[in-house]
């Protein structure tokens, strides 16, 4: 009896030397998060929605000096929490951002990779956010977005699309993303954390947005259309042939 208990206080002391089992599962998920952001020194990343900076500050120390975080959020007071937290960490390589609902805030083509960390599902204007990720990921950059099934027991978030509870489905999040312009790396269906998690891998794909793509077809087709009409009406008042109205191409409406 003394013996077994014995063995089990050497078990708990163990564990706590160690950090516990809940700590030995955020080093387990940060080394998988690490490896699919394709993390290492000398690179630019993003955390998007900090939240208290744990993971900007992980990132910091894995990018080395050479390298850069940012660290975005759209509440003043969450930002500042994220500042003082980096601060007493000693790191340097750091900038922090005050985004807004349709804005990281990030510069253009500044980072190698972003990280999403259970944020996709909080954005109320999600096109404008995926706009604006794209636009701060270098070309061929990866998005790494971890996320939620919805879950039915959890808060509510006002203003965000409904999506059947608090989450997104990871189906629904791959269609949103590719759509605008992001192609798939690899999906995780078995990621670590409380709820139905995963994690979804994109790349900044090649060439503009789909919906770029659209608008410059049509604006294309219109000004091919336009050129035509010029050439027909040119031909037809240099052969004389049909009436002035015939001849002339019709205004723009």
């Amino acid at each position: 009896m003394i013996a077994n208990c014995r063995r089990a206080a050497a078990l708990v002391v163990a564990l706590l030397a160690a950090g516990g089992p809940a700590a030995q599962s955020v080093d387990s998920e940060a080394a998988r998060t690490f490896e699919a952001l394709g993390l290492r020194a000398g690179l630019r990343v993003a955390d998007v929605g900090a939240g208290n900076g744990e993971w900007a500050e992980r990132i910091g120390r894995e990018v080395g000096e050479t390298g850069h975080i940012y660290a975005t959020e759209v509440e003043g007071d969450k930002l500042q929490s994220v500042q003082t937290r980096l601060k007493e960490a000693g790191l340097k390589n750091v900038t922090t951002i005050l985004g807004t609902q349709e804005d990281t805030g990030l510069p253009p083509g500044c980072c190698d990779a972003i990280l999403l960390r259970m944020v996709y599902h909080h954005f109320t204007d999600p096109p404008r956010m995926r706009a604006s990720l794209r636009n701060a990921l270098r070309r061929g950059a990866r998005l790494v977005v971890i996320d939620t099934e919805p879950q039915k027991n959890w808060r509510h978030l006002e203003g965000v699309p409904e999506r059947g509870g608090h989450g997104i489905n990871e189906e629904a999040l791959v269609r949103e993303m590719t759509a605008d312009g992001f192609e798939v790396v690899a999906r995780h269906d078995d990621w670590t954390g409380d709820g139905d998690r995963y994690c979804v891998v994109f790349r900044r794909a090649e060439g503009p947005a789909v919906g770029t793509l659209r608008i410059r077809s049509h604006a294309r087709d219109r000004r091919g259309e336009w050129r035509r009409l010029r050439r027909i009406a040119a031909a037809c008042k240099e052969n004389g042939t049909g009436s002035r109205a015939a001849c002339s191409p019709p205004r723009c409406s």
